[in-house]
């Protein structure tokens, strides 16, 4: 008879993510989903993830709080006011990001539940455009939904990116 060996399973993003947006929300941070999880909620299919990303008003208190928790954070600045903060430790990773542009602060006055809209998680991977991206986009754009696709064109547009918006709708033509 073999021993019995007790396997500890890894968190998947999407049992804490919920538990982080509330710390956010107690430092008062205003924050909501970006990234692969705010593309599940939209998309035809399921897709995997290994990390939280969340785009946020401020970074105000955050690094101070998850440290004294005993995470490790990689503060990302130029200089000045960090941009973003990569957060690692009780077998989490969660990556937050500053809103620093009219557009990202758009997205959050935009945002309905704990992510952006449909349309505006659109714009984020129109703009990041690697292979998951594309996927993402074709995905949720197979779902069905009742997309404003001028918002999403007008951004496209201003961002320079409007041939990718075009190719996405072409892939699910």
């Amino acid at each position: 008879r073999r021993p019995s060996r007790s396997c500890t399973a890894v968190p998947e993003p999407s049992d804490y993510w919920s538990e982080f947006a509330g710390r956010l929300e107690r430092l008062g941070i205003e924050a909501k989903l970006i990234g692969a999880l705010a593309a599940a909620l939209y998309r035809a299919t399921p897709r995997t993830t290994t990390d939280v990303d969340f785009l946020a008003r401020s970074l105000d208190g955050l690094v101070d709080d998850l440290v004294a928790d005993g995470y490790e954070c990689q503060v990302m600045d130029d200089g000045g006011e960090p941009y973003a903060v990569f957060v690692r430790g009780h077998d989490q990773r969660i990556d937050v990001l500053r809103a620093e542009t009219a557009y990202q602060h758009e997205a959050l006055d935009r945002a309905e539940g704990p992510a952006i809209t449909c349309e505006d998680v659109i714009v984020h991977k129109l703009l990041a455009w690697r292979a998951r991206d594309r996927d993402d986009v074709r995905e949720i754009l197979r779902a069905g939904h009742d997309l404003d696709e001028d918002y999403i064109a007008g951004w496209a547009d201003r961002w320079k990116v409007g041939d990718r918006w075009d190719e996405a709708r072409r892939l699910t033509d």
